[in-house]
């Protein structure tokens, strides 16, 4: 009993690790959730704001592609180039550009128009604009195969409409943000650990106790049993040790079942009087006493001197009787001492742990007993 007792209580602290374990994961798991959710709400909204600043942008600069567009019209393909060169801003972000039948005529300045000479069709200069990552704006110049247009650095952009500070700011409160769950988790979790180390050591003080009253149920467990089994034959009679009133109590915490009723008890007492009485005296009183009882009997030692006999299956008459043949063999056995008796039935109304402990304690503060 006290090997499955402690295998049980074992397996109670692994589970409750397991409970602490569970919610210090699931703080974690809510925490992460939490913060890819805000990264995932931000992240969209970053680049839904790049989106529709490089959208702006790019719906101005259509227009001022078109107003160059509109501007060649009816120029040589010299003085196109001219125009570009000279009228269209240049710079480290922005410049223009003029094209025709998949070839560069100009575009940015003389060297880069010089190293890209050798392009032959509009797929390789877009492919070119595109590895460059910027906003470009096209219109074909009215009457020609002419296309101009105009190429804008994106991130030039991004930045000059300050989406880069947006960015910082939204970045910095997500930061602030996973700190904060971060400290919450990490206080959480301590205060998990504590009540949990504080659980077990419970638990622990809690199985220490109980091993000793594991060993109490296995005995009492095993003398029901036999209780159940026997067959009560009175002349019968087993000399055992005596229990003590930890076993008592446990046993008649176990005694509702109405097979046992009727329950008498037996109070005595034992009056040596002025008289001394060796150990072995006294041991040989007690085994009278349990001798005199039939094999349903269960004797215990209240104290010094006073004593329980817990009677199953036994009437009032029956324990009486009992009660006579004892009394009359004490005479020739008593040698000096006294033996007192009080008989109390229980029946299957009432709770057999209660009666006892109102008998006991009524009689022992009498001044007889």
């Amino acid at each position: 009993m006290m090997d499955r007792s402690t295998d049980k209580n074992t397996e109670k602290r692994k589970e409750n690790k397991k409970t602490y374990r569970g919610r210090l994961v699931a703080a974690f798991v809510v925490v992460l959730v939490t913060t890819l959710l805000e990264i995932i709400y931000y992240g969209y909204h970053i680049m839904d704001n790049r989106d529709n600043v490089v959208h702006s942008f790019k719906n101005e600069q259509d227009s001022t592609a078109q107003i160059i567009a509109d501007g060649l019209a009816g120029k040589s393909e010299d003085a196109m180039i001219h125009f570009i060169r000279h009228s269209v801003p240049v710079s480290g972000t922005t410049w223009g550009f003029i094209l025709k039948d998949g070839r560069v005529l100009y575009m940015k300045d003389d060297d880069t128009t010089k190293n890209l000479e050798n392009i032959s069709s509009k797929a390789e200069i877009e492919l070119y604009m595109e590895d460059l990552g910027g906003i470009v704006s096209e219109a074909s110049v009215s009457g020609t195969e002419h296309v101009s247009g105009v190429f804008t650095d994106k991130d030039y952009v991004l930045e000059e409409y300050g989406t880069s500070n947006m960015e910082f700011y939204i970045v910095t409160a997500v930061i602030a943000t996973i700190l904060v769950f971060g400290c919450i988790l990490i206080e959480f979790a301590g205060r998990i650990g504590h009540e949990g180390r504080k659980v077990i050591a419970l638990q622990s003080d809690l199985t220490e106790r109980n091993e000793k009253f594991d060993e109490y149920e296995r005995l009492t467990d095993q003398y029901e049993e036999e209780l159940r089994n026997r067959d009560f034959d009175k002349t019968e009679i087993k000399r055992e040790g005596y229990y003590d009133l930890e076993i008592v109590d446990t046993l008649l915490s176990k005694s509702s079942d109405t097979e046992l009723f009727p329950i008498t008890f037996m109070f005595i007492c034992v009056r040596m009087g002025d008289r001394y009485f060796s150990r072995d005296a006294i041991f040989r009183i007690m085994d009278f006493i349990k001798g005199s009882m039939g094999k349903n009997h269960v004797t215990a030692e209240l104290s010094k001197g006073y004593f329980v006999v817990i009677m199953y299956k036994t009437d009032l008459a029956a324990a009486e009787k009992t009660r006579e043949e004892m009394l009359s063999k004490w005479e020739a056995f008593s040698k000096g001492a006294e033996l007192e008796t009080v008989l109390r039935e229980v029946v299957s109304t009432e709770n057999p742990r209660n009666t006892f402990y109102h008998e006991k304690d009524r009689l022992l503060d009498l001044a007889n007993w």
